[in-house]
């Protein structure tokens, strides 16, 4: 469903002033810079798969010509930077040594970076825990790629609009009638006819009315707005595509086994082909409760790397068509700042058992301006419309929410989902009570930007 003609805002980037860091070292700047690069990173052979715990073998191949890649796009004003870093994958555990041995290569401090993953379901994660041969091929090529981003910054132009797609539908589904059946409360979980639990001697599975179970919600609320960042260079050639949209990476659920970049890897795919020469970056959003509207395993539907594709086919023409409709401006000036802070939420209350002096979760923290544009971080799985009020609060027009970024809190569920149960609620490290707190937290830190 192309909606591009009809509902778009767009708005040119205003760039005035200085970049301030976090120790309020100030610097002044005439122009912006950006550098963009990626690299590959599909497994050469099986790896282990994220995401599902019905899986239980190594992967088997890829997916047609899918890739997976690492992707880094990094800003300069008078000589201080920011990158933000992305990887194709399920997730990205240990951030604060990645961030570190990016740093070390590029001289980018640790605290300007913005490392983040796609939470593409069809791949595997990453931790500086694992010794596995793909690991080391990902360490290389994590900071290969950023470091060769680092090595081409040149002026650029910005632009910045935004459309909406609705690949993505509210996953938090009610049960509308009691019932029985061979199938699980999440198929793609725990299964009685496939994966550890497979049997053959599968048992009637109770559910009853107005419970919250992981499917497809037509009627819920998401977040559809598809935001777009054009960078060009000087002369008005392509650089760079800034692509965020709130949705989980889960068209392809637990049976399938095979890489695949899911409806993202494609989405990208399509933008680089209509614009040659240009680089797509995903950003992931507050995709804590957004599902696409197909879920392999889920609502009947089965895995079918096609629809996948037809997903990020359908997203990425709604990408370019915004792309094509902005005139990005040259920034006479630049301010560029970047504030961090490690906030402290309530853990959750069975949790506190487990240790007396481990009651609150720690939640860093960044935000990031760029004249009129800015990010805001949580390190996991926000529902989306914690995500708006984060957007709605920021002093900037274009406001960009990246969730999965510099850190693994897990679920961050609303408050009122609380009393509504479901799955990202029983799954959550955080107390019912953190919304609020949160909310006012990043409020003060926003408020450094005023």
């Amino acid at each position: 469903m192309l909606v591009c003609p009809l509902r778009r805002s767009v708005v040119k980037i205003r760039l005035l002033g200085t970049f301030i860091l976090l120790v309020s070292v100030s610097s002044y700047g005439q122009g912006l810079r950006a550098g963009y690069a990626k690299a590959d990173i599909t497994p050469s052979g099986p790896v282990t798969m994220g995401g599902y715990s019905l899986r239980g073998a190594p992967s088997a191949g890829i997916h047609g010509k899918d890739r997976l890649y690492a992707r880094a796009l990094v800003f300069e004003a008078a000589g201080a930077r920011v990158a933000f870093v992305e990887a194709d994958i399920i997730g990205v555990r240990g951030h604060d040594y990645w961030c570190g041995k990016i740093s070390e290569a590029t001289g980018i401090p640790a605290r300007n970076i913005l490392l983040g993953d796609v939470h593409n379901h069809a791949a595997p994660s990453a931790s500086p825990k694992s010794e596995t041969p793909w690991i080391q091929e990902f360490e290389k090529a994590l900071i290969a790629t950023t470091r060769e981003a680092n090595s081409r910054l040149q002026p650029v132009r910005l632009a910045a609009g935004s459309g909406h797609s609705r690949i993505a539908m509210n996953r938090r589904q009610v049960r509308t009638t009691d019932s029985e059946s061979t199938s699980t409360f999440d198929e793609n979980f725990a299964s009685q006819s496939f994966g550890k639990h497979k049997t053959d001697q599968p048992v009637r599975v109770r559910e009853l009315a107005g419970v919250v179970r992981l499917g497809a919600n037509p009627e819920g609320p998401i977040d559809d707005a598809v935001q777009i960042v054009r960078i060009d260079t000087v002369d008005g050639k392509p650089l760079a595509m800034m692509i965020h949209y709130a949705c989980h990476g889960t068209s392809l659920g637990g049976r399938n086994n095979s890489i695949s970049g899911e409806w993202m890897g494609r989405m990208q795919e399509y933008v680089e082909k209509q614009f040659p020469g240009i680089g797509a970056i995903y950003l992931q959003g507050a995709a804590g409760d957004i599902n696409p509207r197909v879920v392999g395993g889920l609502d009947g539907y089965q895995d079918d790397v096609e629809t996948t594709w037809a997903l990020g086919e359908e997203i990425g023409a709604e990408a370019a068509c915004v792309y094509r409709s902005l005139s990005p401006a040259t920034p006479e000036k630049v301010r560029l700042q970047v504030e961090t802070a490690d906030i402290l939420l309530p853990r959750q209350y069975r949790e506190l058992y487990d240790d007396f002096t481990n009651t609150v979760v720690k939640v860093p923290t960044s935000a990031v301006r760029i004249g009129d544009l800015m990010w805001v971080t949580f390190p996991g799985e926000m529902f989306h419309a914690i995500g708006k009020r984060v957007k709605g609060m920021a002093p900037a027009t274009h406001v960009h929410l990246m969730g999965y970024t510099n850190g693994s809190v897990g679920y961050f569920p609303e408050q009122k989902a609380y009393s509504e149960g479901g799955y990202e609620v029983a799954a959550t490290h955080l107390d019912p009570a953190s919304e609020p707190i949160y909310l006012r937290e990043v409020a003060g830190l926003l408020r450094r930007f005023r």
